[in-house]
């Protein structure tokens, strides 16, 4: 896979293989998108066993490097298909932070989406599904019950303002 390397700014600078930038310390994109179902509870998953990065650990719904010339939505919505096998679902933009990973600056887009399942996950890349009330995942992350990516812990830092606030 080709990406997008990308300065400071999120402007792209090169291309790279995926493979190559932990190694090569070049920034990059990634989109993450958080499906919730109508009981307000968000979908995690639990990385297979067989992953290079963060095996058995629970993260986002979904998760895409960009590849290179695609925009963070594109991402998303071909993720979303590849890994959950839904065609049918709407996306709304929260938002774009970012984070250090591994010596990278990485841009992190955020979308959100409702969608109740069924799910057929890809298990190349998902061991688990499960829909999870955002104050149950505050409890794990405070407890540390669970493992969860680096990631995933500053996508949901990023997000929670804006639950608690849509929320009162």
């Amino acid at each position: 896979m080709i990406i997008d390397a990308v300065d400071q700014a999120d402007i792209p600078v090169a291309k790279v293989l995926r493979a190559e930038i932990f190694r090569r310390h070049v920034n990059f994109r990634v989109s993450h998108v958080f499906i919730f179902n109508s009981r307000g509870e968000l979908l995690i998953q639990r990385l297979a066993l067989k992953r290079d990065r963060n095996p058995g650990a629970w993260g986002s719904s979904v998760a895409a490097y960009l590849f290179s010339d695609e925009h963070y939505e594109q991402a998303a919505r071909r993720r979303v298909t590849q890994e959950l096998g839904i065609a049918d679902f709407g996306l709304a933009y929260v938002g774009k932070t970012e984070m250090f990973d591994d010596g990278c600056l990485k841009f992190i887009s955020l979308f959100e989406s409702l969608h109740e399942g069924p799910f057929k996950p890809d298990p190349s890349q998902i061991d688990q599904l499960e829909f999870v009330p955002i104050d149950g995942i505050v409890s794990m992350l405070k407890s540390a019950s669970r493992t969860f990516t680096p990631t995933f812990v500053r996508v949901f830092e990023f997000y929670y303002p804006f639950w608690l606030a849509r929320s009162k």
